[in-house]
């Protein structure tokens, strides 16, 4: 589901609406979020789990905006669960959450942004297929949710259903997640 109100398949570049003020996107196994450049949130496609944010289970074939806050400033869409942190530094996430990728410390499904602990440091989130890794101000390596291969990085393979910090170092500069794996550089 592409955004443009259709279910047709393109084979080039669409242009999704009219809107200019973009800032970044995030595509998750069948949606898409993104935040504008007013710290607006929007959301489109596959909604049964609760993964757009909106409060429902209601497909979206166009950019839909969630929530009235404007402060969003980036976004990361796993398979069927988004998480996405604010500018004040808090972490938000919503969805699935069968392995604790919600990080809340439950596997309850959130149908709207729910806020994951009370840290206001969080600087950059990626999401696997399950699972979400992220830093914070500080250069730590946080991760959670599925862990069935060792995609956590903590020596193990159980989940985690909070934030669990990866090792003691404090100079992780970035972090990618790929379906069960991470890759992160340090400085």
């Amino acid at each position: 589901m592409l955004g443009d109100g259709t279910t047709e398949t393109k084979l080039t570049p669409t242009h999704i609406g009219t809107d200019t003020n973009w800032a970044t996107v995030s595509t998750g196994s069948t949606h898409t979020l993104a935040v504008k450049t007013d710290g607006t949130l929007w959301a489109w496609g596959d909604n049964r789990i609760g993964q757009l944010g909106d409060g429902t289970t209601d497909t979206r074939l166009a950019p839909t905006h969630i929530g009235t806050a404007t402060d969003w400033s980036t976004v990361s869409a796993g398979a069927y669960f988004t998480v996405a942190a604010k500018t004040d530094g808090t972490l938000w996430a919503w969805g699935a959450n069968f392995d604790g990728q919600l990080g809340d410390g439950t596997t309850n499904f959130h149908f709207t942004p729910a806020r994951v602990g009370a840290g206001t440091d969080w600087a950059t989130i990626e999401t696997g297929e399950a699972f979400t890794v992220a830093s914070k101000t500080d250069g730590s390596l946080w991760a959670w949710g599925a862990n069935n291969v060792g995609q956590l990085g903590d020596g193990t393979t159980s989940p985690r259903l909070t934030p669990t910090q990866v090792g003691s170092a404090t100079d992780w500069l970035t972090v990618g997640a790929g379906i069960q794996h991470t890759a992160a550089m340090r400085g």
